[in-house]
């Protein structure tokens, strides 16, 4: 299927997705699902208000940006009545995301949005549909970003059913300083974000999804990462990698963690990064990132 509109705002698609709790899998496993929206140029306020949010990007438009938009197509694309599981409870668990060509500040976006659908959908207890979500701008492909969603994920594992992982080994990469997250930071960040889901905005709200206090949005961590790296080295972030390993509980201290490699026959470096608590024994997210000296974005 393909439909082409206006991408419609966050908020308004978010009380949209209430009634959808009422939807059942069927017998027969869900079509993989393809659309088209329209999205006008970056709103240049807003984007100033996201960087002084995370003070260190370097980059003119960051790359995490672009989720913002991304998830909006997501949501728009869910509302759809084929898309066959109810949104509300849907776990992010993974996000790729790279940059192809620097974006045209003047001009709005072409937004491709295609839903794959597992194999044996219908019957599968643990379900992860993968939204890939391309940025067009006068026909050329400007970034694009892989999200991986777990339908009916939202609750964490009972006592008896909890492994803990063992602590990784950091002695090869570096820090550049502890994050002090506070337990207002979920609602600050929907209101940058859009995304008002409500396991990160108060613990009465999050209780709804068995947390007894909210968890900040993957991507806020994410984004805090790219700026940390833009900070430390003074070049964009073309290309990350992310999965998503455990809800970062608020109020929280926690940290980046990087390795950094240096392709010297290309101008491309790349490197692996990881969040953790305070103390380096749990894991939030880890995976790769790269950073090019060539990709101008003047």
């Amino acid at each position: 299927m393909s439909k082409e509109r206006e991408l419609p705002a966050l908020p308004f698609m978010l009380v949209r997705a209430v009634p959808t709790m009422i939807r059942r899998r069927g017998s027969v496993s869900p079509n993989n699902l393809h659309f088209t929206f329209q999205v006008d140029s970056i709103a240049g306020d807003h984007l100033k208000k996201y960087k002084q949010a995370f003070p260190g990007l370097k980059s003119e438009v960051p790359l995490t940006y672009f989720y913002l938009l991304a998830q909006r197509a997501h949501l728009a694309a869910m509302l759809d009545p084929e898309f066959p599981w109810p949104i509300l409870g849907m776990v992010h668990v993974a996000n790729a995301m790279a940059y192809h060509n620097p974006p045209n500040m003047n001009q709005g976006f072409i937004i491709e949005v295609n839903i794959e659908m597992p194999e044996r959908a219908a019957t599968r207890k643990r379900v992860r549909p993968i939204y890939k979500v391309d940025f067009f701008q006068d026909g050329v492909l400007v970034a694009e970003c892989l999200s991986t969603y777990q339908v009916g994920g939202g609750e964490p594992p009972t006592a008896g059913r909890r492994r803990e992982a063992p602590a990784p080994d950091l002695k090869a990469f570096k820090s550049p300083g502890l994050w002090q997250l506070g337990s207002d930071l979920g609602r600050t960040y929907a209101h940058l974000s859009g995304d008002y889901n409500p396991i990160h905005l108060h613990p009465w709200l999050s209780r709804w999804f068995g947390f007894a206090r909210p968890i900040i949005h993957g991507m806020y961590s994410v984004a805090h990462a790219q700026s940390d790296l833009e900070s430390e080295f003074g070049l964009p972030i073309v290309a990350m990698d992310i999965a998503f390993r455990r809800p970062l509980i608020l109020p929280a201290d926690a940290a980046l963690h990087y390795q950094h490699a240096e392709i010297k026959t290309e101008t491309i470096q790349q490197g692996t990064l990881m969040v953790t608590d305070a103390i380096g024994k749990k894991v939030y997210l880890d995976g790769a990132y790269a950073n090019s000296e060539s990709f101008n974005f003047n």
